[in-house]
């Protein structure tokens, strides 16, 4: 049993410890006296003996603990030649974290999670705790905290020791408030305290819970999807086309310095759905967007990372690292060469034999890595195929792309290779409950965007071999990935931007658990793979997962009758009309969606709720949900109302 305690200073009036898995409770306590720079926190001790062992989540922010080696870098941070290994542990950036043997302690605040909660697994004891809240009361976040098997949830939040101000934990505080005595506090909270065998099951219960707290939860108003496409391709064919480099994933072409992209956020992805959606202008451009990815092919069958139009790399020097290749980079191609290809297929267009030989020569070359090292790393040497960083999910949509490219060219030693590393990714990371090396500015801390690229990976296999083992992994990671999504619809300080425009954040995912954003879609993919686990299994939860994600992305598209402003922008709305020029120099153009949906106070509290004024993946993000997901929603459900 749960044993609940309430800090000194207030008197427990009501406070119910017994009523697991039923409704939401509230913990009613009194103020005992005039209190100043004063907060109250709710402790939960539940009856695990703890060993530092211990699972910790908290949702989109702390996974295992975060109990990893850590290194203070200033952004970007990358790893250093003498830090980089094959054989590499875990290792993360200074972020909010418990040592390594589970001492310490995580204090942060309900704008830090995708749903306020707190989880503790024993898997020595196969039991399972779970702690829900709300955001926040009258205006105040709540704060969530966890230490030595304790679970806390203070009002108003309060982090005594450090604060994450990216990119470094700083030794700071927040400061409590003023309660009258007798001033009565109802902190509402949701126990559950179950027996759970394994991870999976854990995950389970988190996902079928992740709603329970009551709050607004109503997706958001969207565009017409044709509408939606229109902006968005318009956008694309003005500000990200290049007549040497075809389709930019990210960014504009207008920008200083902007780098052609592969993989990652959108290069070579973003034209696929492009030519998905659009005509036969789109369709030219996208096949000189192929043309211009294998002009980056060298000859070890990987790609350049960033190049300029002309297919020059950006990083030319003579250190090793200069010749690092984020090894997700590839796997995103291969993964998005055979979804063109099969496009092209159904619109009978010839693929040029060049395409072909250099896809076997990337699928190759994957092949060949997991045949020397048992993994794929997360940095490689692009001109050798050498693994020099490894330890991370970095490359786990490869196996979904090594299995779509045996599909295609029926070669069975990709698909052997699928399968192999398939299960290698699912016991080395998802079993562990957590994957790493999405993004590859942020070392290994734990990201959604492996996460779903690992569920892309086990649709695949399951669409392709039909075993039924690669389903099981398939829901657990739609589970484990659901963890990552915010489940509720956040209140933004008044005044801010998103609090103007009435934005709803339901369905928006964490990026990762040092970039302390939300955002607008999965980077980068689609999520149509939580459609097809709903298809198989018939699980509700999973359709209203798919739902909030696709739906949520075009509310952050500014657009001329609705336009998003910068935070640089006055935050009262009234003042934009007496600074009209900076009103408009802030103004996002069309089309434009910035990857920020700032719910923690990561970048400050100035930036809650607000965007700084910059073109992001989240198109890519959106235009692929236009291309996968409506389609099949609509196929699936022609009679249903999105």
């Amino acid at each position: 049993m749960v044993r609940i305690t309430v800090s000194n200073n207030f008197k427990e009036l009501q406070c119910e410890a017994g009523k697991n898995d039923g409704g939401a409770l509230e913990a009613v306590t009194e103020a005992a006296a005039d209190l100043k720079n004063e907060y109250l926190e709710l402790t939960f001790v539940p009856d695990i003996k703890c060993t530092g062992r211990e699972y910790v989540l908290f949702p989109a922010c702390c996974y295992k603990g975060n109990q990893f080696t850590s290194l203070k870098r200033n952004y970007p941070p990358m790893f250093t030649e003498e830090e980089a290994g094959v054989e590499q542990e875990t290792i993360i950036t200074d972020v909010p974290r418990l040592e390594k043997d589970g001492s310490g302690s995580i204090q942060v605040t309900t704008g830090d999670v995708s749903v306020p909660c707190v989880g503790l697994y024993s898997a020595e004891e196969k039991k399972a705790v779970f702690v829900y809240t709300i955001q926040q009361i009258d205006g105040v976040n709540l704060g969530l905290s966890y230490e030595k098997g304790r679970i806390g949830i203070t009002y108003p939040h309060m982090r005594k020791e450090q604060i994450y101000r990216w990119p470094f934990m700083q030794n700071k505080s927040d400061r409590g408030m003023d309660f009258a005595k007798g001033q009565i506090l109802k902190i509402p909270y949701k126990l559950i305290e179950r027996q759970c065998h394994d991870i999976e099951e854990f995950y389970r219960i988190f996902f079928e819970n992740r709603k329970c707290m009551g709050m607004d939860c109503k997706r958001p108003f969207v565009l017409p999807y044709e509408e939606q496409a229109r902006i968005q391709i318009d956008k694309f064919n003005q500000m990200n086309w290049r007549e040497e480099g075809g389709f930019y994933g990210v960014g504009t072409v207008e920008e200083p310095g902007q780098m052609w992209q592969l993989g990652w956020v959108g290069g070579g992805m973003s034209s696929y759905a492009l030519m998905k959606l659009g005509g036969p202008l789109e369709w030219k451009r996208g096949i000189r967007t192929l043309e211009h990815i294998f002009h980056t092919q060298l000859e070890s069958g990987l790609f350049i990372d960033e190049c300029d139009s002309t297919g020059k790399a950006d990083r030319e020097g003579t250190s090793a690292s200069e010749k690092w290749h984020l090894i997700r980079r590839s796997g995103d191609a291969l993964y998005f060469l055979m979804k063109h290809f099969r496009l092209m297929q159904e619109r009978n267009t010839k693929i040029p034999e060049e395409f072909l030989e250099g896809t076997r020569r990337l699928s190759d070359a994957l092949v060949n890595m997991w045949k020397k090292y048992g993994q794929f790393g997360q940095f490689v040497n692009r001109e050798t195929g050498e693994i020099v960083v490894g330890g991370s999910a970095s490359g786990s949509l490869i196996p979904g792309a090594l299995a779509s490219a045996y599909q295609f060219f029926s070669e069975n030693h990709y698909l052997e290779a699928a399968k192999e590393s398939g299960e290698m990714f699912y016991r080395q990371f998802a079993r562990k409950g957590y994957t790493t090396g999405g993004p590859g500015e942020i070392l290994q801390c734990p990201d959604s965007e492996s996460a779903f690229a690992l569920l892309e990976s086990f649709v695949v296999l399951y669409e392709v071999t039909e075993e039924e083992k690669w389903l099981g992994y398939s829901t657990y990671m739609a589970d484990f990935c659901s963890s990552w999504v915010v489940s509720y619809n956040y209140k933004f300080p008044a005044g801010s931007e998103f609090a103007r425009l009435k934005m709803k954040t339901v369905g928006s995912v964490f990026a990762n658990v040092q970039n302390k954003h939300s955002a607008p879609g999965i980077c980068t993919l689609s999520g149509d793979s939580l459609l097809k686990v709903y298809k198989w299994t018939k699980e509700p939860l999973y359709l209203e997962l798919a739902k909030d994600i696709a739906l949520t992305p075009s509310q952050y598209m500014s657009t001329e009758e609705r336009p998003i402003y910068s935070w640089d922008v006055p935050k009262d709305a009234s003042l934009l009309e007496d600074d009209t020029i900076k009103a408009e120099r802030e103004k996002l153009p069309q089309g434009y969606i910035c990857e920020r949906v700032n719910l923690s106070d990561w970048e400050s509290e100035r930036c809650i709720g607000g965007v700084f004024n910059g073109s992001c993946w989240a198109e890519t993000s959106n235009l692929l949900v236009l291309a996968e997901t409506i389609p099949l929603l609509t196929l699936l459900y022609k009679e249903e109302s999105l």
